[in-house]
């Protein structure tokens, strides 16, 4: 082989692993962004399930200390996986609406964790 040659396939190879380092960003932030969906998930389903127990109707009190903790529902309240913070909305939410959300907006439209009403329509 000449020098040529060896030098064009390595320069292959150095663009083969360059694309394949960009791909694993964006397959990190979308496995993120899914996490923090899952656990929203399961937080709405604790709450449902802490309502149904308790015998709460839509807007009644229902606190984190009524549902996350040991012994409870959820062991631990759930942490964004990108760094984002929850809030939670403190009351019994109607069906749709989410007991909590993600502030984490990212920095492509593709990478926001916020709760869209499609998301939600069933919760």
């Amino acid at each position: 082989m000449t020098l040529i040659e060896i030098s064009l396939v390595i320069a292959l190879l150095l663009g083969l692993i360059a694309v394949v380092f960009l791909g694993l960003g964006s397959y990190r932030q979308g496995a993120d962004k899914a996490k923090c969906k899952m656990q929203l998930a399961a937080v709405q389903k604790a709450v449902r399930s802490a309502a149904n127990m308790q015998n709460l109707n839509v807007g009644a009190a229902l606190a984190q200390g009524d549902v996350f903790g040991a012994g409870l529902l959820m062991e631990n309240a759930p942490v964004c996986p990108s760094g984002g913070a929850y809030t939670w909305l403190g009351t019994v939410p109607t069906v749709g609406t989410p007991y909590g959300n993600c502030d984490f907006a990212g920095t492509g439209a593709t990478s926001t964790h916020v709760l869209a009403a499609t998301d939600t329509t069933d919760w």
